[in-house]
């Protein structure tokens, strides 16, 4: 499987939600700006999550939790927790590894976080709303908007076909991002406990 080949070594996966129908959005434009407001105004954000893998090399979804740290611009820190521990820090051009404490330097694994650093920035950025990357389609239901995005970079479109992300229409914030790359090969994240602005230390995105 290309794309849990892809990300094996930071593994970020949540039980996929079935929640009632969706229908396309009316004033795309209006809801375009909405979503692109509220991240325009976010300084910061840190959240939980769980995770599921969903894959026909694995008898059962494969499971992990942890914390995101986000700060503008171009820094995170994905820290897994369970079922083992892991951290990536994305600090500008600058990307670290740790898997159980020691720092990975192995160039094959530096190169692959490289190759979904430009993603990992777009969707907490708020970027991947330009289209210059993705087409996107806009669904919505009672609680929720669904945004569909697909790659228009050809190599991209080898590991991706689609990246389904869920916003909620009060907080507008990610609830819920899905890295699909084909029917039952898919990852799925999940985010709770959302802090949107709080003060996170730059050392976060520094040190292990």
């Amino acid at each position: 499987m290309k794309l849990v080949a892809l990300l094996f070594f930071f593994l970020l996966f949540s039980t996929y939600s079935f929640t009632q129908s969706y229908k396309k959005v009316e004033n795309v434009a209006q809801c375009k700006k909405s979503i692109q407001d509220k991240q325009k105004s976010m300084k910061s954000l840190t959240a939980d999550f769980k995770e599921t893998v969903y894959s026909s090399m694995f008898e059962t979804p494969q499971k992990g939790s942890g914390k995101l740290f986000y700060k503008q611009s171009q820094k995170i820190r994905w820290e897994k927790t369970e079922p083992k521990k892991s951290v990536i820090l994305i600090n500008g051009k600058t990307i670290k590894l740790s898997e159980n404490g020691k720092e990975v330097t192995n160039p094959t694994s530096k190169t692959i976080v490289k190759k979904i650093q430009s993603m990992m920035v777009q969707m907490l950025s708020g970027d991947f709303l330009s289209e210059k990357d993705f087409s996107i389609e806009y669904f919505e239901n009672t609680n929720n908007y669904k945004l569909i995005l697909t790659p228009k970079n050809e190599r991209m479109s080898r590991y991706i076909e689609q990246v389904e992300l869920i916003f909620d229409k009060k907080a507008l914030t990610l609830s819920e991002m899905s890295m699909i790359e084909e029917e039952n090969e898919k990852i799925v994240f999940s985010f709770s406990n959302i802090q949107v602005n709080a003060s996170i230390n730059d050392n976060k995105f520094i040190n292990f």
